[in-house]
């Protein structure tokens, strides 16, 4: 049965790029909120993600008070005490200006990077439309936000979509929405970490043909293996938190790669890419092992021109040498009631040519 190839395009500074089925499994690096709220900080990574192999950068944006009720932001908060007591301390603390943005996209953009973000709210989308952004990641935690997927689709935003975390029905809900804009899906696990048992990575294939868009995994395990087999099983992108050091004060730097693991999952990635494929056909660099391993249909003793051969006078052996003069061992039964044409010596590979 034909497979139908899935792709999108998204859009770079300088042209665009094709995501999906055959190309190269693209690699985020999230540096999410690990900037800390530091611009220079942020700057860093970008420069780190470049140097370890990433083609995209992402960020996060929020709008605290849009986002959440004044009652959960003002809760104490324990995550990251150093950050501050509530998670509108931390929250507000995180969040860079629109300028900031603004330099550190063109940064990025400089290195060759495409530069995107995570929006939580209709206001943050907004804010990096005016940044100038123009791919949208939906996180898991926004992916049932059907106001703000909405007003994503209106604006005409290509999507990368997480469905950590959402039902059924509700992913079904939130693709019915973004169909018509350039999409591609990440299958993720809303657990930090996520223990390999629950990674579930035949769900790629499952989002793939069931929504009819490239799939990608946004990652949250401990290491690099699991993201690697990711992409052996169809992974268009690969999303890992990333940090320069996982000893830095922060809500997500201990979940997330520092540069000489992603820069190995990327070497690894691009080598495991290249074993994907179907083999149907025999191939050239099998022919050489073929012809002197595989065997031939050989004569069991000596025999005159005329006789009719029989079952008990063939025999297969090694080399088969040519397939184009000599008969395959699958073909013996193809050779059994012919008669020969020339004389042949025992134990002698049977010439196509000597039969009649």
């Amino acid at each position: 049965m034909h497979k139908t190839t899935l792709r999108t395009v998204f859009p770079t500074a300088h042209g665009t790029i094709e995501v999906g089925d055959g190309l190269p499994t693209y690699l985020i690096a999230e540096i999410g909120l690990n900037h800390n709220g530091s611009e220079e900080l942020a700057k860093e990574m970008i420069h780190a993600a470049a140097l370890s192999g990433a083609t995209f950068v992402k960020f996060q944006k929020r709008s605290p008070s849009d986002l959440a009720t004044a009652a959960f932001l003002d809760a104490p908060f324990e995550k990251s005490p150093a950050l501050g007591r509530t998670q509108r301390e931390v929250r507000e603390r995180l969040e860079l200006s629109k300028e900031a943005y603004v330099r550190l996209k063109k940064y990025a953009e400089s290195l060759g990077l495409i530069f995107f973000s995570s929006v939580f709210d209709i206001p943050s989308l907004e804010f990096m439309r005016a940044v100038g952004v123009k791919i949208i990641k939906i996180p898991s935690h926004s992916i049932t936000n059907e106001p703000l997927l909405k007003r994503i689709a209106d604006g005409k935003f290509s999507v990368i979509a997480s469905l950590g975390g959402a039902s059924p029905a509700e992913r079904d809900r939130a693709v019915d929405i973004l169909k018509k804009n350039p999409l591609v899906l990440l299958h993720c696990v809303s657990a930090y970490p996520t223990p390999d048992t629950m990674t579930n990575l035949d769900t790629i294939a499952h989002y793939r043909d069931r929504y009819g868009v490239p799939v990608g995994f946004s990652s949250h395990e401990g290491g690099i293996d699991i993201s690697i087999a990711a992409s052996v099983l169809g992974a268009c992108m690969i999303e890992r938190h990333f940090t320069i050091s996982r000893a830095m004060v922060g809500l997500d730097h201990v979940i997330s790669l520092e540069p000489h693991e992603f820069s190995e999952m990327a070497s690894k990635v691009k080598r495991l890419k290249t074993t994907r494929g179907v083999s149907t056909d025999l191939l050239e660099s099998e022919k050489a092992t073929r012809h002197a391993y595989h065997v031939a249909v050989c004569t069991a003793k000596p025999l005159k021109a005329g006789t009719k051969l029989t079952r008990a006078m063939l025999i297969c052996k090694q080399p088969l040498s040519d397939p184009t003069r000599f008969f395959t061992g699958m073909e013996i039964g193809s050779v059994v009631g012919k008669k020969l044409t020339v004389n042949l010596s025992g134990d002698t590979a049977i010439p196509r040519s000597s039969l009649k």
